[in-house]
């Protein structure tokens, strides 16, 4: 048998499977709760769940990761100091912010460059650059080089790359390597993100190897991209910004092979979120504008993830107006903080009996995940707050009382943004427990937490439940409908959608799935109907989604997927990964013949033939290198021209039996791009 070890680590569940590659199956499959201040804890737990005869004999590692997007999102990372060639210091303090990027002032600015067509308009002023690297070596762990045009022509993002590394010994890192996006802000956050996540990445990979040498797993290791595909561990050390969205793409990746199906809708519903994908055609669409995380806007490919903060483990709770709401926050489910701390199961009984209204949710609890004693700027409040759960969880008036604040006194928001402490509160996870859909925890709990939520709106908890996930199949729908519109170039991805868009995509749910209460609206005759359909199944994965999907399948008229094994679809998407490059190389025509620009060089011939023919073998030996140094084999390439062109209308004065002129048709060639996708299976399984 040829085994592979597949590990997802996501936000709440860190999963693994051990797959057959030769008969394509499953053998073994385990779940764990993802330890955010160390992930190598979820890693060890899983692995403690799998067969040790069947790790014995793992082959390859394929590992799928949120560090990298975490990084991003709370701004860790290497000190970097951008050098930035031809660059203008003025747009990058304008607009710098909207990219991630840091104060200009930190950047190092030098003069010179190419033009847009690669050609050298000034050299750059290497002994400025030389006397500058003495003044930021010292605040430096790493550098990045960004020139104006270099994607036009590398020849001094590599020379000044030499330069530093001469001179400091640091790491650098080039814009041309990583991405040929023609905004240079977007080119800047890239090396800047990709130069700050290498010593995190690489810290990462080797804590990961040390726990699988502790259970005699020695096999290579590979990794998620943003898009899907594999890379080697040493590809990733280099390029860690690769992986950007690596965990989503794995679900996709996952969803898609699990499924079998040739177009659909991946629906990935973890704890956290609800992650949407459009597969057309055995192919997972990408991203046009690159992976976007958190503040960063960089031009890495990814997949094109729609997400929503709606998963298991959304706080349930209700607005000013007594209307339920579920999510966007994340909270620790209430039947679990039980089943870990028995005694809040009285404290949550209290409540319940106490019957008390109150304009705040009062089945709340806190609980403390790091000590902040010693560290400075946090306020007296807040270092009370931490003080009083340092013996365990506390429920929300409880805490008030510790800390002598009243309830509307009580600020939280910081201490749990930052990971100091962690809320718990009534979660479809904990509904999930009353319906049966789930029993993984305490169930009492979760029944005595929803009284308390249906007691406060007078509702009883039979109407809770509905709502609830009433609540969840509406934003199942509406992101689904939203994504497909977006799709077709019927609503643009960015905006804001209008309210009385909202209604008019909601009219149809409510048409086909009302509920109880709209039954009777929705029975009598009516003006105009409203419902949209699409031919794309809905795949879903992920431990809650079987619950709500079947339902937003019959409202779309189509039919839904929950595979087997979809709660580990990400780990298998992990594990059953290919190496995919593409590159592609432009031909733009110049007064003198045509230029070819490739990521590596560019050039310039005479002739449109023979120009078209380097960038075929450019295009085809660029992806081959890079597909060998992911580490592929077996590679199959294919290439596509496209040729972008307008026509002109040109006068002719025609025959001789011709008695007026006649407009005929001429291209006018723009540009011409050549790419070369090659693929190839993983070489330490062949």
């Amino acid at each position: 048998m040829k085994i592979g070890l597949g590990i997802d680590t996501g936000g709440t569940y860190t999963d693994g499977v051990i797959y057959d590659f030769e008969s394509r199956k499953i053998i073994s499959s385990a779940k764990a709760i993802t330890t955010k201040e160390d992930l190598t804890v979820g890693i060890n737990n899983v692995l403690d769940c799998l067969p040790q005869d069947l790790l014995d004999k793992v082959r390859l590692v394929s590992l799928s990761t949120t560090l990298a997007t975490n990084a991003c999102v709370e701004g860790k990372g290497c000190r970097t100091v951008m050098v930035m060639i031809g660059c203008d210091s003025d747009t990058v303090r304008k607009y710098g912010h909207e990219y991630g990027l840091p104060d200009y002032r930190e950047m190092i600015f030098i003069a010179g460059g190419h033009n847009w067509k690669g050609e050298v308009v000034a050299e750059p002023d290497w002994d400025m650059l030389k006397s500058t690297l003495q003044e930021h070596d010292t605040r430096a762990d790493a550098f990045g080089v960004v020139e104006l045009w270099g994607i036009r022509n590398p020849e001094f993002e590599k020379k000044a790359a030499s330069l530093i590394k001469e001179l400091t010994g640091k790491i650098v890192v080039c814009a041309h390597e990583l991405t040929t996006e023609l905004n240079f802000m977007k080119r800047t956050a890239s090396t800047l993100l990709n130069a700050q996540l290498i010593p995190i990445i690489d810290d990462f990979l080797k804590a990961v190897k040390v726990n699988l040498q502790k259970r005699n797993i020695t096999a290579p290791i590979v990794i998620v991209r943003g898009d899907g595909t594999l890379m080697t561990e040493e590809f990733a050390k280099e390029k860690p910004i690769e992986t950007l969205l690596s965990g989503p793409a794995a679900s996709v990746a996952g969803g898609t092979r699990l499924s079998g199906s040739k177009n659909c809708i991946i629906v990935d519903m973890g704890g956290t979120t609800s992650d949407f994908a459009l597969v057309q055609n055995h192919r997972v669409r990408l991203a046009d504008e690159g992976a976007n995380v958190g503040n960063w806007r960089t031009g890495t490919r990814s997949v094109d993830i729609r997400t929503i903060g709606l998963g298991g483990d959304s706080w349930i709770s209700f607005d000013k107006r007594d209307r339920i709401t579920v999510g966007p926050e994340r909270v620790a489910p209430i039947s679990w903080l039980a089943a870990r701390w028995p005694g809040v199961l009285k404290d949550i009984e209290a409540i319940c009996e106490r019957k008390k209204y109150h304009t705040r949710s009062l089945c709340q609890f806190f609980y403390l995940l790091k000590d902040i004693s010693g560290e400075h700027g946090y306020s007296n409040e807040e270092v009370k707050i931490v003080e009083a759960l340092k013996n365990g969880p506390l429920s929300i008036l409880a805490l008030c009382d510790a800390t002598g604040m009243s309830i509307y006194e009580l600020k939280t928001k910081r201490l749990e943004k930052q990971g100091i402490i962690l809320r718990s509160a009534l979660t479809p996870t904990d509904i999930m427990h009353l319906t049966g859909d789930f029993s993984g925890w305490n169930r009492k709990a979760a029944e005595m937490s929803a009284e308390i939520m249906a007691f406060r709106l007078n509702m009883s908890v039979e109407k809770l439940i509905q709502e609830v996930y009433g609540i969840i199949k509406r934003g199942i729908y509406f992101n689904i409908v939203k994504m497909l519109l977006e799709a077709e170039n019927k609503f643009p991805a960015e905006a804001s959608m209008p309210e009385q868009a909202i209604e008019l995509i909601m009219m149809g749910y409510d048409r086909i799935m009302p509920a109880d209460d709209r039954k009777k609206e929705y029975n009598r005759i009516s003006t105009i109907q409203c419902s949209f359909s699409t031919d794309y199944v809905l795949v879903g994965i992920g431990a809650p989604v079987h619950v709500f999907l079947p339902d937003v399948a019959r409202a779309l008229n189509t039919e839904s997927i929950i595979p087997e094994n979809a709660a580990v679809a990400n780990a298998v998407g992990a594990i059953t990964g290919e190496v995919v490059v593409e590159e592609s190389v432009s031909v733009r025509p110049a007064s003198t013949g045509f230029f070819c620009y490739s990521s590596v060089q560019r050039k310039e011939f005479v002739s449109y033939e023979e120009a078209l023919g380097w960038a075929k073998k450019e295009a085809t030996d660029i992806a081959t290198k890079t597909a060998l140094e992911r580490g592929a084999v077996n590679i199959d390439i294919s290439t596509e021209v496209f040729e972008n062109t307008i026509d002109l209308p040109v006068t002719s004065n025609g025959s001789e039996n011709q008695e007026r002129e006649k407009e005929i048709d001429s291209a006018l060639l723009l540009e011409t791009v050549v790419t070369a996708r090659a693929v190839g299976n993983i070489k330490w399984l062949s």
